[in-house]
């Protein structure tokens, strides 16, 4: 299905409807899919269905999507985001027209009597523009994984190694695959999903890698979220209940975050856990006798909360490491001090820590097509004063 020139004006006209009710159509939308489908609760993350995060994504994207459907290149850094996520997950072709009918059926409810034909045959063929992007993306990823159709999904992994590595609790898990089958290699600043089964349901999460690719096993660093609400389900579990010797499961490496190759300079910013990917990105660094472009900030609240801190010493030079444990004031002032036009940025941290970082970059008037981020939520989840919170 291809989308019109009238059908692409059609939808270009409702992103003030969007804009201004993207988190209501949904809402509406999850509902209606869990309800028909409830199946699919096994691929989302019921933490952020709770706290609304999944709802104020999609609204975003949507958003975007309309703005852009005449210009779909400007969202292709995002779709290939998302189509290496749905490859981790395991998501088919199949699932994208149980989610379009869903999508649809929730923007006929939203506008009542203004849901003509047209307008949902225009969001319709929108939609299936991006779906079918995303399918032919994620087969290429399934392709890459090679013939072997059991490392396509959710593989058993014994843990080899557990260990509580900072305070916070941050705990770090080794893992190796229980059928002695391939490890697919990875760059620095990907990550491996993680399953495990609670009440019923399977949940997922995605965990960046942690040291250079050995051939022999993967590693993760995962915090405990204990005092927020809700209590993470993954993270409680895995550390109260996963040990040695155990399985859990987990899919190959996916991701598309990255070392910029032809990076004079490399500024990592870290909010907390954080630093787990953004670690691994400068093990890589320091491989290639590159250390000396290296700048790392690390946010945490002591410094016994600072993982990989003996590890990040060793690699980092000395005046070019920074843990900062005095608020954010503080981190303004290093930013400033340590940007250049020749950087490149990477940030990964909670969503308000990003936030926080981005409006120092652009104080600094910091080329934001310089800062790369990894975000722990969902993508667009980020994004402000687009689709309404």
């Amino acid at each position: 299905m291809s989308i019109t020139v009238e059908q692409k004006q059609i939808v270009k006209a409702t992103v003030s409807i969007l804009k201004e009710n993207g988190k209501e159509i949904t809402s509406i939308f999850y509902k209606d899919l869990f309800n028909a489908h409830p199946e699919l609760l096994n691929f989302f993350n019921q933490t952020d269905q709770t706290l609304g995060t999944q709802s104020f994504a999609l609204a975003n994207a949507l958003y975007f999507i309309a703005d852009n459907i005449d210009r779909l290149e400007v969202l292709m850094p995002d779709i290939n985001t998302v189509a290496h996520k749905h490859r981790a997950l395991t998501i088919q072709p199949e699932h994208y027209s149980i989610v379009g009918k869903c999508l649809i059926q929730a923007i006929s409810k939203f506008l009542g009597d203004k849901a003509t034909t047209s307008t949902l045959d225009a969001w319709s063929a929108a939609y299936y523009a991006i779906a079918n992007i995303l399918i032919d993306i994620e087969k290429k990823l399934y392709d890459q994984l090679g013939k072997n159709e059991n490392d396509k999904g959710f593989i058993p992994f014994m843990i080899v190694k557990k260990e509580k590595i900072a305070n916070g609790p941050i705990y770090s898990f080794e893992i190796k695959r229980n059928d002695g089958g391939k490890m697919l290699d990875y760059h620095p600043g990907q990550y491996i999903t993680l399953r495990l089964k609670k009440n019923g349901l399977y949940h997922n999460r995605h965990y960046g890698l942690v040291g250079l690719f050995n051939g022999k096993t993967y590693c993760v660093g995962i915090k405990q979220l204990i005092n927020c609400e809700p209590k993470g389900i993954f993270s409680n579990e895995i550390i109260e209940n996963y040990h040695v010797g155990d399985t859990i499961l987990a899919s190959l490496p996916a991701g598309t975050f990255s070392i910029i190759d032809d990076a004079k300079r490399h500024l990592f910013i870290a909010g907390g856990i954080g630093i787990t990917v953004l670690s691994t990105m400068i093990e890589e660094l320091y491989k290639q006798g590159k250390s000396h472009t290296v700048t790392l900030i690390h946010c945490v609240p002591g410094k016994d909360h600072a993982a990989y801190f003996v590890r990040m010493r060793m690699r980092v030079p000395e005046k070019q490491y920074h843990l900062l444990y005095q608020g954010r004031h503080m981190l303004k002032e290093l930013i400033k001090k340590v940007v250049s036009k020749e950087t490149h940025v990477y940030l990964c941290g909670t969503v308000s820590f990003m936030n926080t970082v981005e409006k120092h970059l652009e104080a600094c008037n910091f080329p934001l097509l310089n800062v790369h981020i990894n975000v722990f939520q969902p993508l667009f989840s980020t994004v402000k004063n687009e689709a309404k919170n």
